[in-house]
C-alpha cells in the first residue's frame, strides 16, 4: 500500500530482529508493511524504530533495508549507537533509527545502562522538529532483558528493571518517557513487570492494561514467535508477549505528545494464531484483504522470531495566526474590527494524531478587547475578533497577541502589529472663519432674466493635515426649482468650492419676492466611518420690475459675465451700450461697476 510522507502522529515501532539471522528480503517487506499499516487509522511512515539484537555487523545492513523500505521522500538517521564484542556475543545491542527531518537527537541525553543478560539498555533523547518546547522531547529506553524462565532469570530481569526505573525517576516530573524492547517476561505477575508499572516518580503505563496476557484469549497481544519450527530463528508458535512498549503519565494525558488510545498492535497478529505459526491457514489481520494479510504473515515468519509492536502517539499543535487586511485609513468613530485568523497547521494524515489548539487573542494600545476559541486544523480557520479605538484622529497602533496554552505547541505566542491612520471628519461651512451650516441669501434679478444664476461658496471648515476632504454631492430645493450647474463633485480641502445655482424658470417670473430653500448635500471621503451632511441656504428671490441694463447677459446678477461681454464689445455698438450713446465705452463701464453685484 502506498504511504505518502506526512507530518502526522508519531508511529513508534520496536522489533527484535534476531541479529539479521532471518531473511533480509522478508525483513525489508516487514518494514514496508510497518509504513503502510492501516489496521488502526491511516498509513503513516515509521518515525521511530528501535531494534533489539542489533550486532555491529547488522547495524549497517539494517539501515540499508530500512532505507529501501521507506516511502519516497522518507529517510532515517541512526541515533547514537554503542556496542561491544561482549554485547555481540549476547545477541547484540540496541539501535534506534528516527525519521530524518521529523526528529532530532539531543546526543547529550544518551546513556548506556547495564540491565543484565550481557547487554546494555540505551536511553535516547529526541526532539520533535519544528517545536521548541522541552515538552516536545521524548526519552526512549530500549532494552533486551535476560531471557528464559526460572527465579534467577526473573531476579536478573528485576535488577535490570530497577536500573531502568532508578534512572528514569531522576528525570524531571512530566517527562515524556517510552520504555520498549524485548523484556522476556512471561506473566503480568512477574516482579520485574510489577516494578515497571508501580511506584516511584515515573511508573510505566501498559496500553494493553496490567491484567493477565497469557493464553489463547490474549493471543492478540503476543509478539513471539511467528514460527512453529526452530532453525536459526526460535520457533514455538505465537504464545508469548515478550515485546513491550510502555509509557509514562505525561504521555497518557491527551495533551501535547500523548499516546493515542487503542492504537497498540502487533503487526500481522490477528489474534487467531495461538501456539501456531502466524502464517498457518489464512491470516485476517486485514479482514477485508486476506491476500495482503497472508503475504505479511509469510514475511513475518521468515524475517525474525519476533513480530514488530506498533503504537501511535499524538503530536502537539502548531499555531498559525495572521490578521485580516485592515484599511490603511479610516475616519474618527469608524467601527473597525481587528480579526486574527488562527489555524492549527500541524500537518496530518489522521486528525486524531494532532492535539487540540485552544487560543486567546488580546490587544494593546489602540487595539481593544479580547477573544478566545478553538483553532481547527488547516486549511480551516477560526477568527478572534478585537476592535480598533478610532475615537480620536492620529495613528491608531497596537499589538495583537495570539497565544495558546496547548502543551508543547509550536509558535505558542504570535504578535501581530497594527497601524491605521485615523482622520478627522470633513466639516461643511458657508464661512471660512466660523462653522456655519445655514446661510441667508438675497438673490435679485430683473424681470425677464432667463436662467438667473448666483454663486455660493462652501468651505471645509478647520481642514488640516489628514482630515477628510469634503465631497460636494448635490443639491435639492423647495419653494422654487433651483439647480446646481457647477461645483457638484468638488473635493474641498483648504480652498473653498464655488457652487453655481440656477433658476431655469426665472424669465417667466413676475416682479415680486419669492422664498426658496436649497439643501447642499455633502460627505466625507469614501472611507470607513464616512458621514453625510446637509447644509441649508434660505433664499429670498427678488424680481425687479424692469430689467437692469447693467445685467448685460440677463442672468439676474451684475458680475464678471457682464464685464466680459462689455469688454468684448468695446468701441462698438452692442448690448453693452448701457447709456445708449452708440458706443461701448468708459461711461458704460462705470455704470456697470456701480451696479456690480
Amino acid at each position: 500500500m502506498a504511504c505518502l510522507p506526512a507530518s502526522a502522529q508519531l508511529r513508534v515501532v520496536n522489533y527484535n530482529i534476531s541479529a539479521l539471522e532471518g531473511s533480509a528480503s522478508d525483513l525489508q517487506a516487514v518494514f514496508a508493511a510497518c509504513h503502510a499499516d492501516d489496521a488502526i487509522g491511516p498509513a503513516q511512515p515509521i518515525d521511530i524504530i528501535c531494534f533489539q539484537e542489533c550486532t555491529q555487523a547488522a547495524v549497517g545492513p539494517l539501515g540499508t533495508l530500512l532505507a529501501a523500505s521507506a516511502p519516497v521522500g522518507v529517510s532515517y538517521t541512526l541515533a547514537t549507537y554503542t556496542t561491544s564484542s561482549s554485547e555481540d556475543n549476547a545477541t547484540g545491542a540496541q539501535a534506534l533509527f528516527y525519521r530524518t527531518g521529523r526528529l532530532t537527537e539531543i546526543t547529550s541525553g544518551h546513556l548506556d545502562l547495564v540491565t543484565g543478560g550481557g547487554r546494555k539498555s540505551d536511553r535516547w533523547l529526541l526532539q520533535l522538529s519544528g517545536y521548541t518546547s522541552t515538552a516536545a522531547r521524548l526519552y526512549v529506553y530500549s532494552s533486551h532483558l535476560k531471557s528464559s524462565t526460572g527465579s534467577a532469570n526473573e531476579a536478573e530481569r528485576l535488577t535490570g528493571v530497577t536500573t531502568l526505573r532508578n534512572n528514569a525517576d531522576t528525570l524531571p516530573a512530566g517527562s515524556n518517557i517510552i520504555f520498549l524492547g524485548d523484556y522476556n517476561m512471561y506473566t503480568n505477575t512477574e516482579s520485574g513487570y510489577e516494578a515497571m508499572t508501580t511506584g516511584g516518580v515515573h511508573p510505566a503505563i501498559d496500553p494493553w492494561g496490567t491484567a493477565n496476557w497469557t493464553g489463547a484469549s490474549n493471543a492478540i497481544k503476543h509478539t513471539q514467535s511467528p514460527r512453529l519450527t526452530t532453525s536459526n530463528l526460535v520457533g514455538g508458535g505465537v504464545d508469548d508477549r515478550f515485546d513491550l512498549q510502555l509509557f509514562t503519565a505525561a504521555l497518557n494525558d491527551g495533551m501535547g505528545l500523548a499516546y493515542l488510545p487503542g492504537t497498540v498492535r502487533t503487526l500481522g497478529n490477528d489474534g487467531n494464531h495461538y501456539d501456531i505459526a502466524i502464517n498457518t491457514g489464512n491470516n485476517t489481520y486485514y479482514p477485508s484483504n486476506i491476500a495482503r494479510s497472508n503475504a505479511l504473515a509469510d514475511s513475518l515468519h521468515e524475517a525474525s522470531d519476533h513480530m514488530p509492536l506498533i503504537m501511535e502517539y499524538q503530536i502537539p499543535a502548531a499555531m498559525s495566526a495572521t490578521l485580516q487586511a485592515l484599511p490603511p485609513r479610516v475616519l474618527v468613530g469608524a467601527a473597525v474590527p481587528v480579526r486574527a485568523v488562527v489555524s492549527n497547521v500541524a500537518s496530518f494524515v489522521w486528525a486524531a494524531g494532532i492535539d487540540d489548539l485552544p487560543f486567546s487573542v488580546s490587544g494593546s494600545q489602540s487595539v481593544v478587547g479580547s477573544a478566545s476559541g478553538q483553532a481547527p486544523l488547516a486549511p480551516a480557520t477560526a477568527i478572534g475578533q478585537l476592535a480598533l479605538d478610532t475615537s480620536s484622529a492620529g495613528i491608531a497602533s497596537g499589538i495583537v497577541t495570539v497565544s495558546t496554552t496547548a502543551q508543547a505547541a509550536a509558535n505558542p505566542t504570535i504578535q501581530l502589529p497594527v497601524s491605521v491612520q485615523v482622520s478627522a471628519h470633513a466639516n461643511p461651512s458657508f464661512s471660512t472663519t466660523v462653522d456655519q451650516d445655514t446661510r441667508a441669501l438675497a438673490w435679485s434679478f430683473a424681470v425677464g432674466t432667463a436662467n438667473a444664476e448666483i454663486d455660493v461658496t462652501i468651505a471645509n471648515f478647520g481642514f488640516a493635515g489628514t482630515a477628510s476632504l469634503l465631497l460636494i454631492d448635490g443639491t435639492t430645493s423647495s419653494g422654487q426649482s433651483i439647480s446646481a450647474v457647477a461645483g457638484i463633485g468638488s473635493q474641498v480641502g483648504a480652498t473653498p468650492a464655488t457652487i453655481r445655482l440656477r433658476l431655469p424658470g426665472s424669465a417667466a417670473m413676475a416682479p415680486g419676492s419669492y422664498p426658496a430653500t436649497v439643501q447642499v448635500q455633502s460627505s466625507d471621503e469614501n472611507l470607513p466611518g464616512r458621514q453625510f451632511y446637509s447644509s441649508t441656504i434660505n433664499v429670498t428671490i427678488t424680481v425687479d420690475g424692469a430689467p437692469r441694463p447693467e445685467d448685460i447677459n440677463q442672468d439676474g446678477t451684475v458680475d464678471g459675465g457682464d464685464l466680459a461681454l462689455l469688454l468684448s464689445q468695446w468701441g462698438g455698438p452692442g448690448d453693452a451700450d448701457i447709456d445708449e450713446n452708440g458706443l461701448v465705452d468708459g461711461s458704460d463701464l462705470g455704470m456697470l461697476l456701480s451696479a456690480w453685484g
